[in-house]
């Protein structure tokens, strides 16, 4: 079998296997291109110059597989056990969510408050992408937290990968709660003027994620996605933590949020509720949805 014989037989093979209602949205093409390119331990454009190269057996039977896993909607990323995101490659696993694309803007948000002396603190960092970038691309501390024990050893190894372990501190627990643990035994003088806390947790509902495809319906964790009857549950809960522990904190306090855009109102309205001061706003990401809230408390 040639290098452009595999690619023909995946992609006709991927594309039978998607609903037709949803191929639009799917690139069975570039799922097989970038799947032959990792066995070959090759970049995509290399399938293109050496469509007549013969693949040996070991090769072959790997692609076959992967692209067999593929067909039943097993994600890329679980496939290679990586995925980019704010142009680091990062190790994910069933463990974790799969970082996405509009997540980066997450990320700029929060650098676009960073000062020279402020704490960031990621909650729910799974795969530990975002406390990971903002490690890297500022001269911030920070904190990273989940409940998932198996996720953040998925952090700490994308850490060591991205030489910034020595400037993330992963806390295992609920929320904010691991770090206020850790916050009480800090003196004064160590505590920062602001605080940063960034957030993309669970925030679909029941229903949405009866709808969603079964690339993430039967792969992804469902607790990392599922935010309760109207998504916003494990945020509420978030806002009521920083409710109580609101006079110990630093006098800039700064959230952001990645919500369902159908959440902007509603989240801005639950923030209001625990901090009726608050300046919140919903930013739009780069398609015009009302993806983040950004608030002051």
């Amino acid at each position: 079998m040639t290098i452009f014989e595999a690619l023909t037989w995946a992609a006709d093979k991927l594309k039978a296997a998607v609903p037709e209602q949803v191929l639009g949205a799917r690139s069975p093409k570039l799922d097989a291109q970038v799947l032959l390119a990792a066995c070959l331990d090759k970049p995509t454009s290399y399938l293109f110059a050496h469509g007549d190269e013969q693949l040996d057996n070991v090769i072959s039977d790997r692609f076959m597989r992967l692209v067999d896993r593929r067909a039943r909607h097993e994600p890329v990323a679980y496939l290679l056990g990586e995925k980019d995101f704010y142009r680091r490659t990062f190790a994910v696993t069933p463990a974790t969510l799969i970082p996405r694309p509009e997540t980066e803007l997450l990320v700029d948000l929060v650098r676009q408050e960073v000062d020279n002396n402020c704490l960031i603190v990621d909650v729910g960092t799974g795969s530990g992408a975002i406390a990971i970038t903002l490690a890297a691309e500022t001269e911030c501390e920070v904190i990273a937290t989940d409940l998932s024990h198996e996720a953040l050893k998925v952090a700490h190894q994308n850490a060591k990968r991205h030489e910034v372990a020595d400037k993330v501190a992963f806390l295992e627990g609920n929320l904010l709660k691991p770090f206020f643990e850790s916050y009480n035994a800090w003196s004064p003088r160590s505590r920062p003027a602001t605080l940063l806390v960034a957030a993309n947790l669970p925030y679909l509902t029941g229903r949405q994620w009866e709808l969603l495809d079964a690339d993430v319906k039967n792969y992804e964790p469902q607790t990392a996605l599922v935010g309760g009857l109207d998504g916003l549950e494990v945020y509420d809960e978030l806002l009521m933590q920083l409710a109580a522990r609101r006079k110990d904190l630093p006098k800039a306090v700064k959230v952001f949020f990645e919500i369902d855009p159908s959440q902007a109102s509603t989240t801005v309205a639950l923030i209001r509720h625990y901090f009726s001061e608050a300046k919140a706003e919903g930013i739009r990401d780069l398609s015009g949805n009302w993806r983040f809230v950004q608030a002051s408390l």
